[in-house]
């Protein structure tokens, strides 16, 4: 049988090392909310461009700014494609960051 002091003893380094835990799981937790806002914050900062460059080429590509030949409608289109390319990457990362 353990004595009275041992069990004190036991139960105070108990106490020690759930508070350890607990700081921790805090520090964790202040670590991936930060992380959180950065990642946030970049991707806000590559969208915005992203969007600049998708609005301006589907305006180009309407004729808003005058005719355009062929050979720029097809790299307009190029343009287009791989901007979408882009945001959905970006979509997607956004969506797996929230699963977290």
């Amino acid at each position: 049988m353990s004595s009275p002091s041992t069990e004190s003893h036991q139960i105070k380094e108990i106490e020690q090392e759930k508070l350890m835990l607990e700081e921790y799981l805090e520090i964790l937790s202040n670590k991936d909310s930060i992380s959180q806002e950065i990642f946030d914050s970049m991707s806000h900062e590559l969208r915005t461009p992203i969007v600049s460059i998708k609005t301006y080429t589907d305006m180009l590509l309407e004729g808003h700014f005058g005719k355009l030949d062929k050979i720029q409608q097809e790299k307009l289109n190029y343009i287009k494609t791989n901007t979408n390319l882009l945001l959905d990457i970006v979509f997607k990362m956004l969506e797996k960051s929230k699963l977290r």
